[in-house]
């Protein structure tokens, strides 16, 4: 008899353990369906019971910590995470999502230091070795950062991971040398080409830079030099201003004097826009250039118009440019149409006549390795070079830059 009484009460007691452990599962899969709709604090009104219920159940501590960094209570987060991740023996998955509350908070000192705890566990994971390498980052521990990416490599043979890190750090590149030649050749009928080439130097500060130029220009067995400089500003709004001066050898290939100014305020929303002016006096007139810019961008993609309108000759021209970035491989393509009577580039000479010309042109810019760039450009004009009669110009261009 008591055989059968104690037989009954196992089976009551198991059934009863089994219904709680079905209890359990189902109560964590409404949660994440909760989740998954973003529906935190739903969530946590089925999982917070559980917590308490299984306090010893890391598990549905780790999954509660988790519920509560993406509902972006921080604070709530680390103080339900800490005890499993600052004992002797840490929680992985606790560890894991600490890592992810730090680095959200931009609190990378601590997030390396929990970085190093997991990687003690998991050495080859990519994901924590990404997210160290991008606190290094931040850090200004650049030096730091390129070691840790270079010894990663050993994991999937490539460090195709950390290209995006690679190029944060490579942004912060102050020098830059840059190599460029263009030649001018046209068609039915020709005319010798025109060669210009020139040699520049950048050097960027916390809020400006400044690039000094050497151009050199040969047209018509004439050789001429310009040297300018550029300047940038950058505002705490995040608008900038850029102003250039420039002095030459000659009059005709290029003007005895040029300056420039543009001031680009500050971006609203997905649009920017600029205005400026361009200056350029040679020996028997001055020319004044009126331009701005206003440009739309969609995610990689940027539509930008540009006029130029000469006021001495009262010339316009427009531009319309399609442009697509690549900001992790630094590169981009940009075709552009334009349209209009001030010349290419402005290599304005004292010969300017109101003569019209239509523009097609693409360029492209490639990173070779980490730090130097290869722009070609190729520009298609269709020229009327007297009044009535046109021909055909191309511009070939090629700029080689070594960053550093």
């Amino acid at each position: 008899m008591k055989f059968i009484y104690y037989s009954i009460v196992l089976l009551f007691i198991s059934s009863v353990a089994f219904g709680q452990e079905i209890n359990v599962e189902e109560t964590l899969a409404n949660a994440k369906r909760e989740v998954e709709k973003q529906n935190y604090d739903k969530a946590l009104t089925l999982i917070e019971p559980l917590r308490a219920k299984f306090p010893q159940d890391e598990d549905i501590q780790t999954y509660t910590g988790r519920i509560y960094s993406w509902k972006k209570d921080y604070k709530t987060a680390i103080k339900i995470l800490s005890p499993m991740t600052d004992r002797v023996n840490p929680n992985q998955e606790a560890l894991q999502a600490i890592i992810n509350v730090y680095f959200w908070t931009e609190q990378y000192e601590k997030c390396v230091v929990y970085c190093d705890k997991y990687l003690v566990l998991d050495p080859k994971s990519l994901e924590v070795l990404k997210i160290k390498a991008t606190c290094l980052e931040k850090l200004n521990r650049d030096q730091e950062a390129l070691e840790l990416i270079e010894k990663s490599a050993y994991i999937d043979n490539s460090t195709q991971a950390f290209k995006g890190i690679r190029t944060l750090i490579g942004h912060k590149s102050k020098n830059a040398v840059s190599v460029s030649y263009l030649n001018v050749s046209t068609s039915e009928p020709g005319q010798s080409p025109f060669h210009y080439g020139y040699v520049e130097y950048s050097h960027k500060f916390n809020k400006s830079a400044i690039v000094g130029r050497a151009n050199v220009g040969n047209v018509s067995n004439d050789t001429q030099a310009l040297f300018e400089a550029d300047f940038y500003q950058t505002f705490s709004n995040k608008s900038y201003l850029y102003a250039n001066g420039g002095i030459s050898t000659g009059e005709t290939i290029f003007p005895v004097a040029k300056a420039g100014l543009e001031y680009y305020f500050k971006p609203h929303k997905k649009f920017d826009y600029s205005l400026g002016a361009r200056f350029m006096h040679f020996e028997s007139d001055d020319i004044t250039l009126l331009t701005g810019q206003l440009a739309y961008t969609a995610g990689t993609y940027t539509v930008a118009y540009r006029p130029y309108y000469d006021t001495s000759n009262e010339l316009f021209s427009h531009v319309l440019s399609l442009q697509k970035v690549n900001e992790e491989k630094e590169s981009l393509i940009r075709f552009e149409l334009q349209y209009g009577n001030v010349p290419y580039l402005y290599l304005y000479n004292n010969f300017t006549t109101p003569l019209k010309a239509y523009r097609a042109g693409i360029q492209y810019q490639h990173r070779l390795g980490e730090s130097f760039f290869v722009r070609p450009i190729f520009l298609y004009e269709r020229e009327e070079y007297i009044p009535g009669e046109y021909r055909n110009r191309f511009n070939v261009q090629l700029i080689v830059t070594k960053r550093f």
